[in-house]
């Protein structure tokens, strides 16, 4: 039986507040073992803890600070989600911004077995908040 609606819109909450924190060993615990993510989507897959725990690394080292935050409601149906959000790395004293769908799966206890995140690096701009 897929994890219900409420127990994933936790899960998603817990990801993108343990990221935004830049509490690595939270964020990693948000993760099924042998989850993958494929961030943007068209790049390789990054597969397993460890492997995302140094998309992490890379993602936080590139900025001074890394917000998520969601725009949109998180849209639940059968063990998946989809949500929209902004990431805003601080870079050099500027906040950035770049609009992201998440997709993401999830295991019966609400853990995250995938993520697909669409969005284009080069759409990156000063925010405007």
């Amino acid at each position: 039986m897929a994890a219900d609606a409420q127990t994933i819109q936790s899960a998603v909450d817990r990801y993108t507040s343990c990221f935004s924190a830049g509490d690595r060993e939270r964020f990693l615990e948000c993760f099924a073992e042998g989850a993958w993510i494929e961030d943007p989507v068209g790049t390789p897959r990054r597969e397993g803890r460890r492997s995302i725990g140094e998309f992490f690394d890379q993602t936080q080292g590139m900025a001074e600070s890394v917000e998520l935050r969601r725009t949109g409601p998180v849209r639940v149906a059968d063990g998946e989600a989809a949500f929209p959000m902004q990431a805003r790395p601080l870079i050099d004293g500027t906040t950035y911004c770049v609009h992201i769908i998440d997709v993401m799966t999830f295991d019966d206890d609400g853990a995250i077995t995938t993520v697909r995140a669409f969005w284009d690096p080069a759409a990156m701009a000063p925010a405007e908040d």
